[in-house]
């Protein structure tokens, strides 16, 4: 399914399928639909149950049936980053690891200059979303700097939160740990340290992308809905540079041919 066959799809379930006035799409509607976008009727019905309604089989139609008495919006409903607090979400772990975390957390969200001398080579399709200027040219740098901006995991080293330190490792990238235990907890496998010292952290995201209207529903999905922009946007570039390339060379081959005939 592609942005624009999901943009048609959601328009005409606004549009039409909510004011049918029954709780399920009959099979023949999804052929339909499916037929319109140019497409397969299965990716269609997939798309529908996954990300748009609430849908189930319903054997008796062959259709979609809806599980709720409503009709729902096109859109599923994902909370908002505004109505998030770290503090609420994390309320379960231990005082002083949320007061840790909290502050974490909040360092790392604040705004960064163009110029703060983090970043030496800026070029490459994948840029920050947070808009502090980062471009990388590979998609596994791109999502590690994401979460530079918006933490998704964090570590809090058990050793030394054990012996009372004022300020214990805490970090929530995976390689800087396992570096952490293997230079300071030499006695300890860096695995067992990394499994002891997780953090039970409910993060934050902003379900909506950046670049159209599409929500997600974790960060795993909302990582890959925006490389895929990415990728789309650098594929289309090429295209129309080789386009440009083919044009010119064609072009260099008739003057050649030209002045050899002349």
């Amino acid at each position: 399914i592609t942005k624009k066959q999901k943009k048609f799809i959601r328009k005409w379930l606004n549009d039409f399928a909510k004011d049918q006035g029954h709780g399920f799409l009959a099979r023949e509607e999804i052929n339909a639909l499916a037929t319109l976008v140019k497409g397969h009727p299965r990716p269609v019905e997939e798309y529908i149950n996954r990300k748009l309604m609430n849908f189930a089989i319903n054997p008796s139609s062959g259709g979609l049936a809806m599980t709720g008495s409503q009709m729902p919006s096109a859109r599923t409903e994902i909370p908002s980053q505004s109505r998030y607090s770290l503090t609420e979400a994390n309320s379960h772990l231990p005082q002083e690891t949320l007061r840790l975390v909290d502050k974490y957390v909040r360092g790392y969200q604040r705004q960064r200059t163009r110029n703060d001398g983090r970043r030496t080579v800026n070029n490459g399709p994948y840029k920050c979303t947070y808009a502090c200027g980062y471009r990388t040219k590979r998609a596994f740098d791109w999502r590690r700097h994401e979460e530079t901006h918006e933490p998704q995991e964090l570590w809090l080293c058990h050793f030394c939160n054990a012996k009372g330190e004022q300020n214990p490792f805490l970090v929530n990238r995976k390689d800087k740990f396992l570096k952490h235990a293997k230079d300071v907890h030499k006695q300890y496998e860096p695995e067992t340290v990394l499994d002891m010292s997780k953090v039970d952290f409910h993060a934050n995201f902003d379900p909506k992308c950046p670049m159209c209207p599409e929500l997600s529903s974790s960060w795993d999905e909302r990582c890959k809905h925006i490389l895929q922009h990415y990728d789309d946007d650098d594929n289309s570039s090429r295209s129309r540079r080789l386009g440009r390339g083919g044009r010119v060379m064609r072009a260099r081959r008739v003057r050649r041919n030209s002045s050899i005939m002349g």
